[in-house]
Order: structure tokens, then sequence, then C-alpha cells
């Protein structure tokens, strides 16, 4: 298992951003290179960082298309020789799928050298296929006037939610959504590894939850406009929305979160100047600036996050990686169980 302990020792070997390092050579850039970014906040980050590096390197500004996991792959495997993307952004699933289909390129260090300072641990389970650009953990944002005192641990949460002790107030993620497999893994681990008693609980929980999730932008919207109560989500955005608001709270149940991440890649067949584009993305300056703009996480080793934005972050100790090829090729049975029971 690629646990707490793991993540937390690569948040130790953290190093300071360097200063005064030598920059590539430019690279002419061929035209239009197109990228991926997630919406809002997300896309102000790709603007400010990533597309502003490689407009610097090769004076050219790269198309950022705003585009969920799914709709990446279908556009790559409609075109796989004339790729209509280059750089993709993937949820974890999506691109393990990828690089089976032969989708992607392998990562080259020499064609994108910061890789080197991007430890093993966020590109193993991916075969060098991709990489993980930033992340976070799933977490629960409550209404501090509703619930005073939150439940320490996931197990009691759903064990509440079930007795009805919040009402109908509380949103889940869906199985069905790009992360909702890894919440259901992760559930697993608490209950002996029996997906079973997961799909139970879940069902259990049915009765009570005001909706199991597949927009974060609906979910966050319905919390935001007080119609729910207890809200399972990010925790980037959580803890911001915390900090802005005094009624809202955010936590980590014991045992702590599961990791959720961005995968970055280079789609086969893209032009060369995609490893630019990629290089950029994990550049130490990039990659802080990037922290700073979303609060989450990265994953270049060069980087040390300012006090103020470390005490936003959850601790790495607290999170885990899902052991995503130990349960990729369930997904299907999961959903399908998922529409016939919960849904």
């Amino acid at each position: 298992m690629v646990g707490f302990a793991r993540l937390a020792a690569i948040a130790l070997g953290l190093g300071a951003v360097g200063l005064g390092m030598l920059a590539p050579a430019p690279v002419k850039a061929q035209e239009p290179l197109v990228v991926v970014a997630s919406g809002g906040v997300w896309l102000e980050s790709a603007k400010k960082n990533f597309a502003a590096c490689y407009k610097e390197k090769t004076g050219q500004s790269p198309e950022i298309l705003v585009l969920n996991s799914s709709d990446v792959m279908s556009k790559i495997r409609a075109n796989p020789k004339n790729p209509p993307i280059h750089v993709a952004l993937l949820s974890e699933i999506d691109a393990i799928r990828a690089g089976r289909e032969g989708l992607l390129d392998k990562l080259d260090p020499a064609k994108a050298p910061n890789l080197k300072d991007v430890p093993q641990i966020f590109r193993e389970q991916w075969d060098d296929f991709a990489t993980i650009q930033n992340f976070g953990a799933m977490i629960v944002l409550y209404n501090k006037d509703k619930i005073p005192t939150p439940p320490a641990d996931w197990k009691t949460l759903i064990d509440d939610v079930i007795a009805g002790k919040f009402g109908d107030r509380v949103s889940f993620p869906a199985v069905t959504m790009a992360w909702g497999p890894m919440f259901t893994w992760f559930l697993s681990t608490l209950y002996g590894g029996d997906e079973n008693v997961v799909f139970e609980k879940y069902k259990a929980m049915a009765p009570h939850v005001a909706k199991f999730w597949t927009s974060p932008v609906d979910a966050m919207n319905m919390f935001a406009a007080k119609e729910i109560d207890l809200l399972v989500y990010w925790d980037g955005r959580a803890y911001s929305f915390a900090n802005e608001n005094k009624w809202a709270g955010a936590y980590i149940p014991e045992p702590g979160a599961f990791q959720s991440a961005a995968m970055l890649a280079k789609v086969k067949n893209a032009p060369e100047s995609a490893w630019t584009y990629i290089d950029c993305v994990l550049s130490p300056k990039a990659q802080l600036g990037h922290a700073e703009t979303i609060i989450y996480p990265v994953v270049n080793s060069k980087v040390v996050y300012p006090d103020a934005l470390k005490a936003q972050l959850t601790p790495l100790e607290k999170v885990r990686q899902p052991e995503f090829k130990s349960f990729i090729d369930k997904i299907p049975a999961w959903i399908d169980r998922w529409n016939k029971e919960i849904r």
C-alpha cells in the first residue's frame, strides 16, 4: 500500500526553490499547442503560471481548453494519429487507461528536465506515461451552526448519516464521478477490504443523502446556499471556503483521506513543443505559483511552501495514495452496481 508514511517522507525531503538556475534554450513551438486545464481557479493558474512560462520560452501562447477527463479521453481516442489535444490533464484512472491504450508518450526527463525533481511515487503507478501535477484529498466541509461537533472518524460519520443525525442534509460523491471509485476503494480499506460492506453503507445512507454529487460546482453551490450541512469534498476548496465563511468548518476524519490528483501527460503524436509546456508545468517557480493559486500541494521536490500556505494544506501523513491497479478493473462492475442499487 502506498501509505501515509511514504508521502510524509517525501514532504520532509522538499528543498528550496533554486534561484539563478540555468534555463533551457528557447524552443521553437509549433502552432497551435493545445493544452488542457480545469476551470475556475485552475484555469487562472494555468494562464498565470504555465502558459506564461511557455510563452517566455517559445514566444507563443498555448491554446487552453477547459475539459473534464472523460472528454479529453474521447478526443484523443477519436484521432490518435493527429490528436486535437497535445498536453492532457486526466484523472488517475483515465491516465492509466490512456497509457495502456497507447495514447500517451512515456515521460522523458531528457526533454522535460524538471521531471527529474518529481519523486517516483508521483509517476510509478502510471508507468511513467503520466505524472501527478498537483494533488489533494477528500475531506469534510460542514456547517458549524448545525453540526457543532462533527464525527471524529469516517466510520462514525457514516453511521451517523445512516442514523439520520444530520437529517437529509448531506452530500457524498457518487461512484460515477471521476474520483468516486477512489472513494469507494478508500472506504473499503476501513471495512476490511470488503466492497460489499461499502455498498451496503451507501444503500443505508441513501435516504439521508440530499445528493450523491457528480459535479463539484453543483456540490459546492449546494453547500454555499446552505441547502446541505455536510459535504464530502476536496480539501483545497473546502479549506478556502471555511476561511472565507465563519459558519463553515473543514476537517479530516480519522484515519485520514485518500489522495485525488490531476495527471499531466504528453499525448502521443503531439508536437515536440508539448515537452516545453510540460517542463514549464513542473518547474519550481510555476509549481509554487500553482500551489499558491489553487491551495493544493504540488510535486516538484524543490518547492518549499511559505508557512501560511503550508498551514492550509492537508498534512501529507494524512494522505493515502490509492492502489489504482488493484481496483481499476472492478470499476465497471461498481458503476453498474451503483446504478442498479443506489442511484
